[in-house]
C-alpha cells in the first residue's frame, strides 16, 4: 500500500513537473542571458579599467534577475520535493 501511495505521488510530481517546464525554460534562458550581460559588463570594465554607470548598472540588473529567477526555480523545486514527501491525505 505504501508503495502504491509513493507511486501516486511521483506521478503527481511528473504531472507538474511537465505543466511547468515552460516556465522553468525560460527562466533558465533569461537566467542565461543575464549571466552573459553580467559577465560582459564586468570584461568591458576591466578592459576600459573603469566602471561607468552603464556597466554598474548592468551588473547589478542581471544580478538581480538572477538572484530573482534562482530563487523562483529553487521554490518550484522546494514544493515539488514537498509534494513528493508530503503524507498520504485521507
Amino acid at each position: 500500500m505504501a508503495s502504491n501511495d509513493l507511486s501516486d505521488r511521483v506521478a503527481a510530481v511528473k504531472e507538474v513537473t511537465a505543466l511547468f517546464k515552460v516556465e522553468r525554460v525560460v527562466y533558465i534562458c533569461i537566467i542565461v542571458v543575464c549571466l552573459l550581460i553580467l559577465l560582459g559588463s564586468v570584461a568591458v570594465g576591466l578592459i576600459r579599467g573603469e566602471m561607468g554607470y552603464a556597466e554598474v548598472t548592468s551588473i547589478f540588473g542581471s544580478g538581480g534577475t538572477v538572484a530573482l529567477l534562482c530563487g523562483r526555480l529553487i521554490h518550484m523545486w522546494n514544493r515539488t520535493m514537498s509534494l513528493l514527501g508530503a503524507p498520504a491525505e485521507n
